[in-house]
């Protein structure tokens, strides 16, 4: 009985967490790459977006990285994030971030970065994201 107890609560667990890491991009044609984000960007998953933004294909003029999936970010992601930001602006290019969750928005203004980044949204701009710090929308 015990082992079925176990295994059951090891089950409703699984759902529970978040999905693990997703990074795909694809093509925004004229000058620019969509990059999605998935799952949780913690210390051992941004090296792998560490390594996608340094993709030769995703130097283009403007990137936009999608973090409405993303369910977690910690510090490692922030730091990744706000460095290819910065990298970007020194070459002349853009990358801007689309709101995720507020818990991921509130990792970028915990860490004192949202100077450092450019946000942007889908349609309206969200309401819990308090006021907009150099937003712009990006259309429907």
């Amino acid at each position: 009985m015990l082992d079925a107890l176990a295994q059951d609560s090891i089950a409703r667990r699984d759902t529970i967490l978040a999905p693990p890491f997703a990074c795909s991009w694809t093509d925004g044609g004229l000058d620019a790459a969509w990059v999605h984000l998935g799952g949780e960007l913690d210390m051992a998953s941004a090296p792998q977006l560490e390594h996608t933004l340094g993709e030769p294909q995703l130097q283009a003029g403007l990137v936009v990285l999608d973090l409405r999936e993303l369910a977690f970010i910690d510090a490692a992601g922030v730091r990744v994030i706000v460095s290819a930001s910065i990298r970007a602006r020194q070459a002349g290019r853009r990358l801007v971030l689309l709101r995720g969750v507020p818990n991921v928005d509130r990792m970028f203004t915990l860490a004192g970065s949202t100077s450092a980044i450019e946000i942007g949204y889908v349609g309206e701009p969200p309401v819990e994201a308090g006021p907009p710090l150099g937003e712009q929308g990006l259309g429907s």
